[in-house]
């Protein structure tokens, strides 16, 4: 017992730790998409979903951060507008649209597409925030376009002709576009002081409210939700694991690593999402996610490498 303790607190110490944890957000959030795609339509709808999880999330996260969060309400009060706009970017707006792209798409193709937000973070740095963008950055936006160009076409002539592109993966590309905004403005706007665990349970506890008015109107007509032993631990997993783990480690490691190192570990989602989606969803790899990844990977360390 002594030993194992001492492996433990030598793991805890070891430089190599924040890397190791910097593995479960891109593997976890790409769980999301697999079973986002694996439950949407066939037993819930994306609204729908989005709600509950959150909720569900909401509720494990309750006993944790209302103490923290009560002792900062003068900073969540004070920038309470700053937090609500982060909130309906990340926990309403993203995991909505992602859901309803995986309407319509597989979730392989959609873990692809969300390699494209680091891309936008900078086009839109560069055009709106007066960034300075090398030529070399230019060079990796356009080679990062050819890559989603080829997902999107899927390299089929009569799909190029027609100019006929799956709506699931033009949903995904606003998803990534919203989370490219939410990841700015997080960079201005998050309050100085607020632990992130209070940050966490305040997005996550305003994210839900304002799903409340949408699941009501209900928009896309959708279905009630159907509960069985299978939509429960699908909840459960999206609820705990992309929800509460992921964002927790990824606050972690990029404390630890920095944002241009940690930042580099979201493009893990692609692959950990095809390994998946083959494994449990029965898809399969073709030459065109292969030549569309390569090519956003590509694109990205161009920008990157300045």
């Amino acid at each position: 017992m002594k030993k194992v303790s001492m492996m433990f607190e030598k793991l805890l110490n070891s430089k190599a730790l924040p890397y190791l944890i910097m593995i479960l957000p891109p593997l976890f959030w790409a769980g999301n998409f697999v079973v986002g795609r694996a439950v949407v339509s066939a037993q819930v709808a994306p609204i729908t979903l989005s709600f509950w999880r959150w909720l569900l999330a909401l509720l494990l996260l309750l006993p944790f951060v209302i103490k923290p969060m009560w002792q900062q309400r003068q900073i969540i009060k004070k920038h309470f507008f700053k937090i609500f706009l982060l909130a309906l970017l990340s926990i309403s707006a993203f995991n909505s649209l992602a859901y309803i792209a995986l309407q319509y798409t597989t979730a392989t193709n959609a873990t692809l597409l969300n390699s494209f937000i680091p891309i936008f973070i900078l086009v839109i740095m560069g055009l709106f925030f007066k960034e300075k963008i090398s030529n070399k950055q230019i060079l990796g936006v356009l080679v990062s376009l050819a890559g989603v160009f080829v997902i999107l076409t899927r390299l089929d002539v009569e799909i190029i002709k027609a100019l006929s592109i799956n709506k699931g993966d033009l949903w995904m590309l606003v998803a990534a576009i919203d989370w490219a905004l939410y990841s700015i403005f997080l960079k201005y706007l998050r309050p100085e002081g607020l632990s992130p665990l209070p940050f966490l349970g305040i997005m996550v506890m305003i994210g839900t409210v304002v799903l409340i008015p949408l699941l009501l109107i209900n928009p896309f007509n959708e279905a009630p939700i159907i509960w069985n032993d299978g939509m429960i631990k699908a909840l459960t997993y999206i609820a705990i694991f992309p929800s509460i783990f992921a964002y927790l480690a990824w606050n972690y490691g990029m404390q630890k690593l920095g944002a241009a190192t940690g930042g580099q570990f979201i493009h893990l989602m692609p692959l950990f999402g095809a390994l998946m989606a083959v494994v449990f969803l029965g898809e399969s790899i073709h030459l065109y996610h292969l030549l569309g990844g390569a090519c956003i990977a590509l694109g990205l360390w161009l920008s990157i490498n300045k």
